[in-house]
C-alpha cells in the first residue's frame, strides 16, 4: 500500500524486518546496545499491511559455540502499534515469559530477549530434524512493523540476524539456496550442522521435503532421506505455529543446495549454516529468512563486503532456479543455464579489493543469496531483486563498536543526489550497476561524525535498497538487508495523506497503468492525485504482471474551533473542535490533540479532545491546540487569542436576542444596550427585560433553547425578573439570588387625575392601575403586605372567592381581604389579587413612594437599603432575621405602631418557590403545591399562582392534575383590564401565563396541585378564549356559538349551546366579576333563568333558551353575532329564532345571524344582567339526535340524483338542508319503510334528516353531485 508519508505512498514489502522473539523483562526503548541492532523501518513506504503478521523458527546454533543469548527486535515505523509475541503450540513460552504485549510508539523499538536456558525453548532442537515440534514463533501487530532475530553469543562472538519479511514469507514453494563456498567447520563437530526450518502459518498443513542431499531422518532405516526416499518419510503434517527441521545428516554432507519445500498450505521457512570457515581461522554462521518462489525476481545487484581473502574468504555469490531452462548473467555476459534446483556459485574475490558492484540477472526468476566477511567472519544475506525495491526511508540503529559499520544502497539515477540521513544531505560515491540507470554505493557510517545511533535514511526523490554490515575481524560479521521482497502491492487498502494532492511513486517496473477514481488511465510511473478515491496499478515486473488497488484519502484540518473572543474572570468554557465540519467522508481520521491555556488558566494543558478551562487573572490569552493526524501522520496547530475581562456588575437580556440561548454571547448587552460579546458567570447580575421578543430557554437543546455544550449550565450570580419577562426551564439556573419587579409605570411628574402613569422603567410591559390584577408568587417569603405603600398611592391586596346566590350569576371577586400584612404569599397557593391607585389629587393617590421606585415594586426589597424610605410600614432586623410590618390610618396616612405583624425571612426570599429547603428543584421535576382551601365555595373553584416565570403548557398541566381537577371546567384567566373572567380550555395550544395567577375546579379532598417543571411552552401567545379548539364554527360542530360585540369589538367569552347528544361535553357556568359589570358578556340560562352558563346543554323537545346580557353600559352599540347556525339546524331539525321580548322582534338566524341592539336601564338587575330580554326559540321539529349509526335501522343513500331511505319501521318525514341550513327539500307524512325521490342538489355537503312515525330520528351528511 502507498505509504502515509509526505513524500512516498508506496512501502518496501517484507523489508521491514520484524522477528518474533519473546522477550521476558529486558525491554529497552529507544536505547543503543551493543551487537547487530539492525533495527529498521520503512516509515511509511517501507511497512505495509505484509508486515503486521510474522511466523519464524528460530535455528538450533552451535551450543558449543555459543548460542545465547538472543533475541528479537522489533521496530515500528510512522505508526504506534501494540505488538504480540507467542508461540503458539509450546506451552513453556507461557509458562517462562509474561511481558509478552508490548504498546510501542512511532519509532520506537522493543528488544526481546532469551537468555540461559530460555534460548532451548525457543531454539528448533537440532536432534529433531523430520520431527514435528511446537517451535513456532508468531509476532502480531497493530500496525506494520519491521522484526529480525539475533544470533548474540558473546563469549566468542558467534551472531547471526534474520530479517523477517511477514507475509512475504509465507508461501507453498522454496528452494533452499545452501552456499557451497565454505564448509561446517570441524572444530564445533557434534552441533553444527545446516538445517532447513519450517513452521506451518495454518492448520492441517501437509509439507514436503525433495532432498538434493541426504537429510537426517528418525524415521528411514538408513538414518536418512534423500531423493529416493518414500514420500511416507519426506512427507509430514503440521498444525499452526508447529514447526519440522530438516538438516544435514552428518557435519560433512554437502549437495543440499536447491532442495525443495512444498506445502499444501503457506508456510515459512529459515535458512540456517552453522559455524562455516574458510581454510582456517574465523567461525561464524550465515542464515536468513526466505521468500517463496512467487516473491523472487530476475535482477539482482551484489555489492561486496570486506572479506580480505585470507584462509580464501572472499565474496561469493550464489544463484538457485526455480524454473527450468534459467539462463544466468554477470554484469550481462551469460554464465550457465540452469534448471529447477540447480545452482550457480561465483566467487568475486576479497571484497576490499577490485570491482565492487555486480549485477546479476536471469531469464527466470531466482534466489540470489550473497556471502562477504569482515576480513575472515563470514556473513550472508538473502538479496532483493530490483522491482521489490520500493522504500523510500528506513530507519536502523547503527554499531558503530565495530570496525566495519557500513550501509550498502541500492538506487536509480535520478535518486542519487537525494539521500538524507537524519536530515542532512548525504554525499555518495555513486557507482554504476550495468543495467539500465540502476547504481548502487557503499557508505561508511563511522567515517560520518556525529551521527545519532539511532538514524534514518531518506530519499524523496526515489526509491532504495539498503543492506547493513556490521563486524570485525577478530569478532563476527552480521549482514542483512532491510528491503523489501517480493513482488509489488500498495502497503495497504487505505492510504491516509494530508494535503490537496498525493505523489504516488510506483515501484520499479517495466510498464504502468494507472486506474483512477474517474476511469481516466494514466501510464506515468509517477501520479500526482487530486482527489481522493480508489486507485488501481497495473505494472509489469518481469515475469509478474501485477495489479493492486488501493483506496487514497486526501486529508486536511478543516474544523470549527469553539472558543470565545471574550470570557469573564472565573468564568468555565468547555474548548472543543470539530474536525471535518463539512463530513467529507474521506476526512475523518484518528487524533491526538495538545491544548495549551497559558497564564492564569485552571489548567494548563489537556491532551483530552475537549477541555474546560476558566482563568482567575483578566488580560490577554493565548490558547493553542496541537492536533495530529494519527493515520495521515501529520500535524498543525491552531490558535485563539481571548480576552479575559473582569465580571461587570450588571448585563443585560437583549430585547431583540436572536434565539433563546443563555449562552449565546450575542443576545447580552449592557444597562445601554451595547453588546458584551459575554455571557452571564457565577458573579455577575443579570436583568431578563420585560418587552424583549424571544426570552432564554435553559434546556440543554442547541436548536431550540440552551447550548450547554461550551460554557455549560447556564449560571449567574443574581438574577432581576422585570415584569412580563419570562425563563423557560428556570429550574436548570444555577444562582444565588433572584428578583421580581411588578410594574405599574410612573408619572415622572406628569400628573392628571383618573389617568394611567404615561412612563414604563425601561420602556417594558406594565401593569395597569385602578384594576385588579391577579397575580402570581413566584418567590419563596414573599408576604401580602409586600405591596404595601402606605397610601402613596394605596394598594388593596386581596383573596379570591366565589359567591353564588340563588337566581344570581356566579361572582368570582376579591372581597376576601387578608387578615394581616404578614400573611406569606406560600399559604395563599402563591397567589395574590392587588390593585393599586393611579393619581388622584387627594389623600391616598397620590405617589411619592411609587414615583421614587419608578413604578416597580422589586421583592424581595427587605435588604435594599436605597428603597427604606418608600417602605415606611415595613422594617427588617438582619439580626433576628425577621421583616415588621406596620399599618396606616387610610384618613390621615399616619404609621400606626401597634398592631405589627411580623414574619422571619432572610437568604430563602431569594429563591424560586419550587425549590426544597436546601436550594435544589424538586427531585421528580414536579413541584407540589399544598392547597390553602379556606373559603373554597360550592363551585370548588381556586385561585393559584403560577409558580415558574414561564408559560405552562396548559394540556400538560392538566394531564399532571387529572385526579385534582375537573379538567372539563378548564381554567380561567381574568382579563388585562380586569373586567371579565376569560374561559379557558385545557387543550393544545393553549397556555397559562407567567406572572399571572389563574382559576382551576377542585375535586374533592385535594390538598395539592402538580406542576411539572418540564411543561413549560415556549408559545408566549396568550390562551385562547374560546373554551375547547373543537368547538370552533366549522362544519364538523353541531354547536350554536353566540358572541357579544361592542362597537364592533367582540366582548367576553363566547357562549355555546351544545347539542344535548354530545354527552362527553360538560355544562360550565358563567363567572362574573362585579367591577366589570360595564364589560358586555352573555351567557345561556337555564328555563327558570336560575342558573347562567357558559356552556349549556340542549334538552330534549327544548323549544326556548333563555339569553342573559350583563353590563351597564346602556349607551352604547351592541350586537348578537350567531354562529354555525346550518349544522346547529341541521342537527336538531329546527329552525333558530331570536326573540327581543322588549322590542317585539323576531329574527331568523338562518337569514340574518346579527342582531344589533343597545341595553336598557329599566331590564337590568343589581349584577347589571338582563335576563328576561332575549330568548333562543326552536321552531319546528326538535329532539334527540343520534349519531350516523348504520345499526339503528334507518339507512340514507344518494346516487344518480335520487334520494333513498330504507328504514326497519315506517318513515314520517325527510328534510333536506344545505350548509347554511336552509330547507332544500322535504316530504311528510311518507308512511312508508323505502322510500326514494329524484332530488337535484348542486354543491357539495348536504345534511338529510329522517324521522320514524315512533318519532326516531337520524341526521347523516350527503355529498351532492358536481
Amino acid at each position: 500500500m502507498a505509504n502515509k508519508g509526505e513524500i512516498t505512498m508506496m512501502k518496501c514489502k517484507n523489508t521491514s524486518r520484524r522477528d518474533y522473539a519473546n522477550g521476558r523483562k529486558h525491554v529497552f526503548f529507544k536505547t543503543l546496545f551493543i551487537g547487530f541492532l539492525a533495527v529498521f523501518s520503512f516509515s511509511v513506504q517501507a511497512q505495509d499491511a505484509d508486515n503486521q503478521e510474522f511466523w519464524f523458527v528460530a535455528p538450533d546454533a552451535s551450543k558449543k559455540h555459543d548460542d545465547r543469548p538472543t533475541f528479537l527486535m522489533i521496530t515500528t515505523g510512522d505508526k504506534p502499534a501494540t505488538v504480540t509475541i507467542s508461540m503458539p503450540k509450546n506451552p513453556e513460552f507461557k509458562q517462562n515469559f509474561t511481558d509478552t504485549v508490548r504498546t510501542l510508539g512511532a519509532y520506537s523499538y522493543w528488544k526481546f530477549e532469551f537468555e540461559g536456558d530460555q534460548v532451548d525453548i525457543v531454539e528448533n532442537d537440532y536432534t529433531k530434524s523430520g520431527r514435528v515440534t511446537n517451535k513456532g514463533i508468531q509476532i502480531t501487530s497493530t500496525s506494520p512493523v519491521s522484526a529480525y532475530y539475533q544470533i548474540d553469543g558473546v563469549k566468542v562472538n558467534q551472531k547471526e540476524i534474520f530479517t523477517l519479511k511477514g507475509k512475504k514469507a509465507f508461501g507453498d514453494d522454496f528452494y533452499i539456496p545452501f552456499q557451497t563456498k565454505y564448509g561446517v567447520s570441524a572444530t564445533y563437530n557434534e552441533d553444527a550442522f545446516r538445517q532447513i526450518q519450517i513452521v506451518a502459518t495454518e492448520d492441517d498443513t501437509w509439507v514436503t521435503v525433495d532432498p538434493k542431499g541426504q537429510l537426517a531422518s528418525p524415521d528411514d532405516p538408513r538414518g536418512y532421506i534423500d531423493n529416493t526416499s518414500n514420500l511416507q518419510y519426506r512427507r509430514k503434517k503440521l498444525m499452526k505455529g508447529e514447526t519440522l527441521l530438516w538438516r544435514a545428516y552428518r557435519r560433512t554432507t554437502t549437495g543440499l543446495t536447491g532442495t525443495r519445500v512444498t506445502a499444501d498450505k503457506p508456510i515459512a521457512v529459515t535458512l540456517f549454516e552453522d559455524c562455516l570457515q574458510g581454510t582456517a581461522g574465523s567461525i561464524d554462521p550465515i542464515g536468513d529468512q526466505l521468500v517463496p518462489t512467487g516473491n523472487l525476481g530476475k535482477h539482482y545487484i551484489v555489492i561486496k563486503g570486506y572479506s580480505n581473502g585470507s584462509n580464501s574468504v572472499t565474496d561469493n555469490v550464489v544463484v538457485v532456479a526455480v524454473e527450468n531452462d534459467t539462463k544466468v548473467y554477470l554484469d550481462n555476459s551469460l554464465q550457465t543455464t540452469l534448471n529447477a534446483g540447480d545452482h550457480w556459485s561465483y566467487d568475486l574475490g576479497p571484497g576490499i579489493q577490485g570491482k565492487q558492484g555486480y549485477y546479476v540477472n536471469t531469464s527466470q526468476p531466482v534466489y540470489c543469496m550473497h556471502q562477504s566477511a569482515a576480513a575472515t567472519e563470514i556473513g550472508g544475506a538473502l538479496l532483493p531483486s530490483l522491482y521489490s525495491i520500493s522504500g523510500r526511508r528506513i530507519t536502523f540503529i547503527k554499531n558503530n563498536s565495530l570496525p566495519v559499520s557500513s550501509m550498502f544502497l541500492v538506487f536509480r539515477d535520478s535518486a542519487k543526489d537525494g539521500f538524507t540521513l537524519d536530515g542532512t544531505p548525504l554525499t555518495l560515491n555513486a557507482q554504476t550497476a550495468g543495467f539500465d540507470d540502476w547504481m548502487y554505493a557503499k557508505v561508511d557510517l563511522k567515517s560520518i561524525s556525529g551521527m545519532e545511533p539511532v538514524c534514518t535514511i531518506a530519499n524523496p526523490d526515489g526509491s532504495f535498497a539498503l543492506g547493513y554490515f556490521n563486524g570485525s575481524s577478530t569478532g563476527t560479521s552480521l549482514y542483512g538487508y532491510l528491503s523489501a521482497f517480493g513482488t509489488f502491492s500498495f502497503g495497504s487498502d487505505t492510504i491516509y495523506h494530508c494535503g490537496n494532492s498525493y505523489l504516488f511513486d510506483a515501484p520499479y517496473a517495466l510498464s504502468y497503468e494507472w486506474t483512477l477514481p474517474d476511469n481516466s488511465i494514466s501510464t506515468d510511473s509517477r501520479l500526482e492525485a487530486k482527489k481522493s478515491g480508489s486507485y488501481v496499478l497495473k505494472v509489469n515486473q518481469d515475469p509478474y504482471q501485477i495489479t493492486d488497488e488501493t483506496y487514497l484519502k486526501l486529508q486536511n484540518f478543516s474544523h470549527t474551533l469553539n472558543a470565545p473572543s471574550k470570557l469573564l474572570e472565573r468564568k468555565s468554557y468547555r474548548f472543543t473542535i470539530e474536525l471535518n465540519p463539512q463530513k467529507d467522508p474521506d476526512n475523518y481520521f484518528k487524533t491526538e490533540y495538545e491544548w495549551t491555556f497559558g497564564e492564569g488558566a485552571s489548567i494548563g494543558t489537556s491532551t483530552d479532545p475537549a477541555a474546560e478551562v476558566f482563568y482567575s487573572t483578566p488580560g490577554t490569552k493565548t490558547v493553542s491546540l496541537k492536533i495530529w493526524n494519527k493515520d495521515a501522520l501529520c500535524d498543525t496547530t491552531i490558535t485563539r487569542t481571548i480576552e479575559v475581562l473582569v465580571a461587570p456588575e450588571e448585563m443585560y437580556w437583549k430585547t431583540d436576542a436572536e434565539d433563546r440561548n443563555w449562552n449565546n454571547e450575542d443576545n447580552w448587552v449592557n444597562a445601554a444596550g451595547e453588546p458584551l460579546s459575554i455571557v452571564p458567570s457565577a458573579y455577575t447580575k443579570v436583568y431578563l427585560p420585560g418587552n424583549a421578543a424571544k426570552y432564554p430557554s435553559l434546556k440543554d437543546d442547541k436548536d431550540q433553547h440552551t447550548d450547554w455544550s461550551h460554557y455549560g449550565q447556564p449560571e449567574t450570580g443574581e438574577i432581576v425578573f422585570r415584569y412580563g419577562s419570562e425563563l423557560h426551564h428556570q429550574h436548570k439556573l444555577k444562582y444565588e439570588k433572584a428578583y421580581v419587579n411588578y410594574n405599574w409605570g410612573y408619572y415622572n411628574n406628569v400628573f392628571a387625575n383618573g389617568q394611567q402613569p404615561p412612563y414604563s422603567w425601561e420602556n417594558a410591559k406594565k401593569l395597569a392601575r385602578d384594576t385588579w390584577h391577579i397575580l402570581a408568587a413566584p418567590l419563596k417569603s414573599m408576604a401580602s403586605g409586600d405591596f404595601s405603600l402606605a397610601g402613596y398611592p394605596f394598594s388593596w391586596q386581596k383573596q379570591f372567592e366565589v359567591t353564588t346566590i340563588p337566581g344570581n350569576v356566579a361572582e368570582g371577586d376579591f372581597s376576601r381581604a387578608f387578615a394581616t400584612n404578614d400573611m406569606p404569599l406560600a399559604g395563599t397557593n402563591n397567589a395574590i389579587a392587588v390593585k393599586m391607585a393611579g393619581y388622584q389629587n387627594q389623600t391616598g393617590y397620590r405617589q411619592e413612594n411609587l414615583e421614587g421606585l419608578k413604578g416597580v415594586v422589586e421583592i424581595p426589597y427587605f435588604e435594599n437599603k436605597t428603597v427604606i424610605p418608600y417602605y415606611p410600614t415595613h422594617n427588617y432586623d438582619a439580626l433576628s432575621r425577621k421583616s415588621y410590618f406596620y399599618y396606616f390610618d387610610t384618613k390621615t396616612l399616619k404609621i400606626i405602631n401597634s398592631p405589627v405583624g411580623s414574619m422571619g425571612r432572610a437568604g430563602e426570599a431569594y429563591r424560586f418557590i419550587y425549590e426544597t429547603d436546601q436550594n435544589e428543584p424538586p427531585a421528580n421535576g414536579r413541584y407540589e403545591m399544598p392547597l390553602n382551601t379556606e373559603g373554597l365555595g360550592s363551585t370548588r373553584e381556586i385561585m393559584v399562582g403560577n409558580p415558574l416565570l414561564a408559560p405552562i403548557d396548559a394540556m400538560a398541566f392538566a394531564n399532571a392534575n387529572t385526579d385534582k381537577i375537573d379538567v372539563g371546567q378548564g381554567y380561567k384567566l381574568l382579563s388585562e383590564d380586569g373586567s371579565i373572567w376569560e374561559q379557558n380550555s385545557f387543550t393544545e395550544g393553549n397556555a397559562i401565563p407567567a406572572w399571572k395567577a389563574f382559576i382551576v375546579t377542585l375535586r374533592p379532598s385535594v390538598s395539592t396541585i402538580s406542576f411539572p417543571l418540564e411543561a413549560n411552552t415556549l408559545r408566549a401567545t396568550a390562551a385562547s378564549s374560546i373554551t375547547r379548539t373543537s368547538y370552533k364554527a366549522n362544519q364538523a360542530d353541531n354547536a350554536l356559538y353566540m358572541q357579544i360585540l361592542k362597537n364592533g369589538i367582540q366582548s367576553g367569552d363566547c357562549a355555546i349551546l351544545q347539542n344535548n347528544r354530545n354527552t362527553n361535553n360538560p355544562e360550565i357556568r358563567k363567572m362574573i366579576l362585579p367591577e366589570g359589570h360595564e364589560a358586555p358578556e352573555i351567557f345561556f340560562m337555564s328555563s327558570g333563568r336560575d342558573l347562567s352558563y357558559l356552556i349549556r346543554n340542549l334538552a330534549p323537545d327544548e323549544k326556548e333558551i333563555p339569553i342573559g346580557v350583563k353590563t351597564s353600559d346602556v349607551r352604547s352599540r351592541l350586537s348578537l353575532e350567531f354562529r354555525n347556525i346550518y349544522a346547529f339546524t341541521a342537527s336538531t331539525g329546527a329552525k333558530a329564532i331570536l326573540v327581543d321580548k322588549q322590542l317585539n322582534v323576531r329574527q331568523d338566524l338562518a337569514r340574518n345571524p346579527v342582531y344589533v341592539f343597545t341595553q336598557q336601564a329599566s331590564g337590568l338587575d343589581r349584577q347589571y344582567v338582563d335576563k328576561n330580554r332575549f330568548v333562543l326559540q326552536l321552531s319546528g321539529e326538535s329532539g334527540t339526535i343520534e349519531e350516523d349509526d348504520p345499526e339503528n335501522g334507518i339507512n340514507v343513500m344518494y346516487r344518480s340524483g335520487i334520494l333513498k331511505i330504507t328504514s326497519d319501521e315506517n318513515i314520517g318525514a325527510v328534510s333536506v338542508y344545505d350548509l347554511y341550513g336552509r330547507l332544500v327539500f322535504s316530504a311528510h307524512s311518507i308512511n312508508l319503510s323505502q322510500y326514494s325521490h329524484p332530488v337535484s342538489l348542486r354543491g357539495k355537503l348536504f345534511l338529510v334528516r329522517v324521522k320514524t312515525i315512533s318519532g326516531t330520528v337520524k341526521v347523516k351528511k350527503i355529498m351532492g353531485e358536481e
